[in-house]
């Protein structure tokens, strides 16, 4: 008999059943679509491990009128979505003091901090080949002003342990000959990786899951049915029941209808992100490169070279804007890559789940005696999720987590 039901299959979700699995405690993973196929299929494919400091940080008050009216811009808001969204952007501007990032940053990297070790535990039980690159990642800015400008971030993340070391002239013209470095001025953030794909990673999980013992079962989850203090049963979309035991919920940006059905309601909020996988792009890269100027990212991954970024929030349903990915490919060309040689290629949007605080909500669920929470990671999904995982399979089998989780409660204040 199934003891933990753990609903959502991306890669948050995906390593809370594995990791309750090798304990053999009988696990059932519910998925409403693919195996990694939402927010995990289209991140920057990166363990971004010092990628610890909010969007939300000292200054950003200003630029958020301007991100606003620009909708091309790193941050954007559909007009018509703007005032649902108010409530959420007053708690989101309200974490940009900088006591309260520096808060933040600590949080975020003690979750980053363990996920080498814990990503190459599960690499290796899973016999995963060829899914991770070991090149550390190449951030960039157009001029040195720039990057003395943003020294409250870097000052935070060195705070946190994490060294980078700085290029220019012609050692930072040699790391990547196919990248335009003129008058830029560049850093080597140590510790990170990037994974060649982030489905087939996930997928290979799942399926180590299942060989273990485990059971994935593909539907809708329409209702969690309560009966007194305890989730009692899942009411399917095809109509039928699951009695469960313990209920896990990572189901990303989709958890809020689950949440309202115990009773239960937190500030997590969908904001779509956008790439653009380029097979021939006649660019050739030995690492990721993060253009800080320009707010994206530039992964080498199987299906080629992946621009990958900004932040748009708009309602859970709405319909793609792919100029939003065109621009990335746009400023792409124009600031780093001369030689793109092709500029369309595969697009998408997915949405990330997203906290006020940039903070995950993990641990019990307030009120409900057999319940957990995964959710709300954002851009950091799958940096975290391994950690995350072995973070709920302790609580789930009462022992204590080697990280402290009272800065990810449900019950904790957003601001």
């Amino acid at each position: 008999m199934t003891e933990v039901t753990v609903i959502g299959a991306g890669i948050v979700g995906v390593s809370c059943a594995l990791a309750l699995q090798r304990k053999g405690i009988p696990t059932t993973l519910i998925e409403r679509g693919s195996i990694g196929g939402e927010a995990t299929f289209g991140n920057c494919a990166l363990l971004a491990v010092s990628e610890i400091v909010p969007l939300a940080k000292p200054g950003v008050m200003g630029k958020l009128p301007g991100w606003i009216l620009n909708p091309e811009g790193p941050l954007a808001i559909r007009p018509a979505h703007l005032p649902a969204a108010v409530p959420w952007l007053m708690r989101f501007l309200l974490n940009a003091r900088a006591q309260r990032v520096a808060q933040i940053c600590h949080a975020l990297g003690a979750l980053t901090a363990p996920a080498q070790d814990d990503f190459d535990e599960v690499i290796e039980a899973a016999q995963i080949r060829n899914i991770w690159a070991e090149n550390e990642v190449l951030y960039l800015y157009d001029t040195r002003e720039q990057y003395d400008a943003d020294q409250f971030s870097w000052q935070l993340r060195a705070k946190e342990g994490h060294d980078v070391t700085e290029l220019d002239g012609s050692a930072l013209r040699d790391l990547e000959p196919d990248v335009d470095t003129t008058g830029k001025f560049g850093l080597i953030a140590h510790g990170w990786r990037s994974f060649t794909d982030p489905q087939r990673l996930t997928r290979e999980l799942s399926e180590l899951f299942t060989k273990l013992g485990g059971e994935i079962i593909f539907a809708n989850v329409s209702q969690i049915e309560m009966h007194s203090s305890k989730a009692k049963s899942l009411q399917l979309s095809d109509g039928s029941q699951l009695k469960i035991d313990k209920l896990v919920i990572a189901a990303g940006c989709w958890a809020n209808h689950l949440l309202a059905n115990i009773g239960l309601r937190i500030p997590l909020a969908g904001l779509h992100g956008y790439h653009t996988d380029i097979a021939d792009s006649g660019v050739s890269l030995s690492r990721p490169v993060v253009y800080a100027s320009g707010g994206f990212v530039n992964t080498p991954v199987e299906s080629g070279l992946r621009i990958a970024g900004t932040i748009e929030i708009a309602p859970l349903d709405a319909t793609p804007n792919f100029r939003r990915a065109e621009v990335l490919v746009e400023k792409a060309q124009r600031h780093l890559f001369p030689g793109l040689t092709h500029t369309h290629g595969s697009q998408w949007m997915g949405t990330r789940p997203f906290m006020p605080d940039t903070l995950p909500v993990i641990g019990p669920a307030p009120g409900v005696d057999n319940t957990w929470l995964a959710v709300g990671h954002g851009q950091l999904g799958i940096t975290m999720g391994p950690t995350t995982g072995n973070i709920i399979s302790a609580l789930v089998t009462g022992t204590k987590p080697v990280i402290d989780i009272a800065p990810y409660r449900a019950d904790r204040r957003y601001i």
